[in-house]
């Protein structure tokens, strides 16, 4: 038996099931019957850059675009080379007939794995299994899915959607990024997904921006019911204009009549009052996407930090289900084995586990049990009691797990919802009143803040006494700006430009999500504001140049997008033959006219002649090739300096206190200036701080 693996821990789990493997000195682990277990480490081989298929491209030009290879080819990474090379030589000593590909179960997984087959020149595809398993492996599922692994050939469909997403990727990539490059004279990069998120965030903050706020005033009302003790609080009641409560104009005769009318003191008669019973049924199992979103918004850690953490709580703690995975439900036959984690957990977890009704974990619910809304993996959830031995932020994660995995066998949330209109001299007023019935699933301190003040019992013909009469003046509000849970809502359930029936097909995996935010990060095309994402500099003026070209700014309207999404799933070789087919026709029609303008951060302190200018790893003096040496890295001791702390440099102000690590590895604290006499950023210290970090330099 011949095992290969994406990750080393997945490896170590299957010595650990199978028993009698050692290790040997190359890396990999064999028994004494010849079987071998060696493990890849994420992709080990990547696309030939263009001038890997002609060195004249390595120069950039628009003269040589579109450059679409007559076939794709790959060669090892080189920082990973070592590890694909044990991997052919454990190929070339083992045999590898009985052969299980174990690399993680979904589409990428499935691609790093045919990629390294090819690259050894497997020939034993007929007699080839597939290791594909969502719960943690244990000795027992390694087994288990050893035993009832399927023929490689069912998954056939993940390989052929996995090169064709990475091949399309590749032609829009290099061809619009040389485009667009060569065109604005500044580094700039496009991907089919990257650009249309950017283009949402994009329009989002432009809209922001030219958002003009609009006055609207209301009059509202505080009213008590008359000789009813117990409910002496008053209650707040708004006017109706209409079918509306707020007018547009603060001259309106109908607010300037009620505010010489309507006044502390005086009466009102209940009209109507109206209750009705409503229900929240429990959420649905977290999908990673869920669970990103929860763990941004409660206990703001990026995408990236999440899925991160889930994967450590599965690989090495071995307490939580394969974490990538789409789906929030668990299949039909999933039943036995979302009992016994609930047996084994709510003794743990008795707290959690308060309400819950084992009756709900049935067949019948569907909410949980569907295999007919299964996709690739079952919904996360817990495996095992939490070690003890667990980080902080990876007791977050679990616990975010493990309480929705006790909420969904809870009682519906249940309220009253009642709408009373009460009148006066021909006004009428209404008021809403939330009142819960059954928390339920909820926690009575987490409501998600929608109860409203306790209504009296209140009846048609009651009579309200007005407390205060008041005419507030307020405005409208633009969206928020897009965050971390926001923007995965977006990915998740994209919406395009016009209106559509049917729901449009997600832009990316649930793997890929968080790294397309984070990448967007690292090519300085968004900001992070505390805990909104916002345009820069760099990515506005890279969507306002896509968006100038027409062939350009289809590409990254959001319906294109997801109708790319759409066809991958569907059919990858039409996918790939279509961005085939845009990148031959479409590319040399593109013309770019815009060209990148540097921002100015201020007068050369060096030379005093040239201006500073942001580079890619250091800002420069626009007279460097009169020979002015000015320079100021972008990166010093772990702190990254900003435009803005480049221009205080300049100007010979400090930046603020940054946090660095010094050469001997001890974390300080320190403002950085700018020597001109040495030409270099020295620190900056207090008295206090001089005196206990000087010494470690």
């Amino acid at each position: 038996m011949f095992i290969l693996t994406e990750k080393a821990s997945v490896a170590q789990a299957m010595v650990d099931a199978l028993g009698g493997f050692a290790r040997e000195k190359g890396g990999w682990y064999a028994n004494s019957t010849g079987d071998c277990i060696v493990a890849a480490q994420g992709h080990l081989l990547e696309l030939y850059e263009p001038e890997d298929y002609d060195p004249s491209l390595k120069t950039w030009s628009l003269d040589s675009l579109p450059i679409i290879p007559s076939q794709f080819r790959y060669k090892p990474i080189a920082a990973n080379a070592a590890i694909l090379k044990r991997i052919r030589h454990c190929f070339d000593t083992y045999d590898s007939t009985d052969f299980i590909l174990a690399t993680d179960a979904e589409r990428e997984g499935e691609l790093i794995g045919a990629l390294i087959l090819d690259y050894v020149h497997f020939r034993h595809y007929d007699t080839a299994r597939r290791f594909w398993v969502s719960e943690a492996l244990t000795p027992e599922v390694v087994r288990r899915g050893i035993q009832d692994a399927k023929p490689l050939s069912h998954y056939t469909a993940y390989k052929e959607a996995g090169y064709a997403r990475q091949q399309a990727d590749w032609l829009l990539g290099m061809n619009c990024s040389r485009l667009l490059t060569c065109s604005a004279r500044k580094l700039l990069t496009f991907g089919r997904v990257q650009s249309a998120i950017l283009g949402a965030i994009y329009l989002r903050d432009k809209g922001i921006a030219n958002f003009k706020p609009v006055p609207y005033w209301q009059f509202q009302i505080e009213a008590k019911l008359c000789n009813v003790a117990q409910f002496s609080e008053p209650f707040s009641m708004l006017m109706l204009f209409g079918e509306g409560d707020r007018v547009a104009d603060r001259s309106d005769s109908n607010l300037r009549a009620a505010e010489k009318t309507i006044a502390q003191g005086a009466t009102l008669t209940t009209e109507s009052v109206t209750s009705e019973e409503k229900k929240e049924n429990p959420p649905q199992l977290f999908n990673i996407t869920g669970l990103q979103k929860h763990c941004s918004e409660r206990f703001k850690l990026t995408p990236a930090k999440t899925l991160e953490i889930a994967q450590q709580l599965y690989e090495e703690l071995k307490c939580l289900s394969y974490p990538r995975t789409p789906s929030v439900v668990l299949g039909d036959e999933n039943i036995d084995v979302f009992k016994e984690k609930y047996n084994l957990l709510s003794k743990a977890y008795t707290k959690l586990a308060e309400g819950c009704d084992e009756t709900n974990i049935s067949a019948e619910n569907k909410r949980i049990f569907n295999s007919k809304k299964l996709q690739d993996h079952h919904a996360l959830i817990p495996l095992a009691v939490l070690p003890a031995s667990a980080t902080e932020e990876q007791k977050q994660v679990y616990f975010a797990v493990a309480e929705r995995f006790f909420q969904t066998i809870k009682r519906p949330f249940i309220y009253k919802q009642t709408k009373i209109i009460a009148t006066k001299d021909g006004y009428r007023f209404h008021a809403e009143g939330r009142t819960v019935i059954d928390y339920g699933w909820k926690d009575k301190d987490d409501t998600d803040g929608k109860e409203s003040a306790s209504l009296p019992p209140i009846s048609q013909g009651d009579t309200l006494t007005i407390t205060k009469a008041a005419t507030l003046q307020k405005e409208t509000q633009p969206k928020k700006h897009f965050t971390n849970a926001s923007v995965l809502s977006l990915m998740e359930n994209p919406k395009g430009e016009t209106e559509h029936t049917e729901k449009l097909a997600g832009l990316g995996t649930p793997a890929t999500r968080a790294e397309i935010i984070e990448s967007l990060k690292r090519r300085n095309y968004i900001k992070q504001e505390k805990q909104s994402l916002v345009i820069t500099e760099l990515g506005t003026f890279l969507i306002e140049t896509i968006l100038e070209v027409p062939e350009l700014k289809k590409l990254i309207a959001i319906s294109t997008t997801t109708a790319w999404e759409q066809q991958l799933q569907d059919s990858p070789a039409s996918f790939l033959s279509g961005i085939t087919s845009f990148t031959r026709e479409e590319v040399p029609k593109m013309r770019v006219t815009r060209e990148w303008q540097p921002k100015d951060l201020g007068a050369c302190p060096l030379c005093s002649k040239g201006k500073v200018f942001e580079g890619k790893k250091a800002y420069f003096c626009s007279e460097y090739k009169s020979g002015c040496k000015f320079i100021i890295w972008k990166s010093m001791n772990g702190a990254n300096i900003t435009p803005a702390d480049a221009t205080l440099l300049a100007s010979g102000k400090q930046t603020r206190p940054k946090k660095m690590t010094s050469k001997a590895g001890k974390e300080f604290t320190a403002r950085l200036s700018y020597s001109t006499a040495e030409n270099k950023v020295t620190f900056a210290f207090d008295k206090a701080q001089k005196r206990a970090t000087l010494h470690t330099f």
